[in-house]
């Protein structure tokens, strides 16, 4: 149910092409009764002058009825309150922060992640941590050395020239390596998005990973940024990052994010929040430009393309408003 719209517009914008001597004016959804929410809230932000959309929900016996996408109650998102992270009260796990590579992010409930390109080996809450990849064990003092190897080997493994690139480390998780480069030069992605308070998954997402890496970000107007990660191509992208940004400007519009404790001391615009699709240049899909072409003009959406070797470092070969194609 969550896919059928994408491959509708898809099938919309062929049949179109390839139909001329007829009109082909819109696209009629069906989903199983109990997904209606989450596909009118998606209608609701296509430009209804592109094509004429209608949303049908159908039983287990078949029973159809047609559901107007206005009509779609309460949005199924929240907020966590956003802490600050405790201090760290170890000077043992001093040793462990400043190791070269390690990257430490905050995370919502006050504690701290710790990363070596996006793999997460430990978590620390004040004086204590916990460590290890497959299973988390609480660290003591004689654990440094072991914690320091893993480290090591992460960093070996998982670096940009690495000899092994078949290495389960190297391969492990892109969308998460890419969203380490991507919190380190946000600037580069935009130069007018601060630096800091950087923020990922907010909200969170009922149902579990999506495949997608999601940041918040602000600019220095005040104006919030959706930025979607992605490292290989994926037809879905476009509606994915969609429902992560109706649910930033749900929050926004109800005033939550200052109420919740998000950055802080930063007044923030009442305008949409942008949405910025990141991916490497060569794994945008096809379909990517088609999809776009029926948002609502309202929504600032960019794709920005990355060059093949986005592990060395980020560079951007192009940026492209909307369903703009590549020249």
């Amino acid at each position: 149910a969550a896919a059928v719209l994408t491959f509708g517009l898809i099938w919309l914008a062929y049949l179109r092409g390839r139909e001329r001597r007829v009109a082909v004016e819109g696209l009629a959804i069906y989903v199983p009764a109990g997904h209606e929410r989450a596909a009118a809230l998606r209608l609701l932000c296509l430009d209804a002058r592109s094509a004429r959309f209608e949303l049908f929900s159908y039983s287990a016996e078949d029973f159809v009825v047609r559901v107007d996408p206005h009509d779609r109650g309460n949005l199924d998102t929240r907020l966590e309150p956003c802490r600050q992270p405790a201090p760290n009260r170890s000077e043992a796990w001093q040793s462990v922060t400043s190791l070269p590579g390690v990257e430490s992010i905050p995370k919502l409930d006050g504690r701290t992640s710790l990363r070596v390109r996006g793999i997460e080996f430990a978590e620390l809450s004040g004086g204590d941590l916990l460590f290890g990849l497959a299973e988390r064990r609480p660290a003591r003092d004689y654990h440094i050395a072991e914690i320091v190897r893993l480290v090591e080997e992460l960093d070996r493994a998982r670096s940009a020239p690495a000899a092994d690139r078949q290495h389960p480390l190297y391969r492990q998780q892109p969308e998460a390596w890419l969203e380490s480069q991507a919190r380190a030069q946000i600037e580069t992605l935009d130069a007018t998005l601060r630096s800091h308070p950087v923020y990922g998954q907010v909200p969170a997402f009922a149902g579990g990973d999506r495949g997608i890496m999601d940041l918040l970000a602000v600019d220095y107007q005040g104006r919030l940024a959706v930025v979607e990660l992605k490292a290989s191509a994926d037809l879905h992208l476009p509606l994915q990052a969609l429902d992560y940004w109706i649910r930033v400007k749900w929050h926004l519009d109800r005033s939550e994010f200052p109420t919740y404790g998000y950055f802080p001391g930063i007044p923030l615009r009442p305008e949409p929040p942008r949405l910025l699709l990141v991916s490497p240049s060569l794994e945008f899909h096809p379909s990517t430009e088609t999809v776009l072409s029926f948002f609502s003009p309202a929504i600032d959406v960019e794709r920005i393309g990355l060059a093949v070797e986005w592990r060395k470092g980020l560079h951007v070969m192009f940026r492209l408003p909307g369903a703009e194609r590549p020249q």
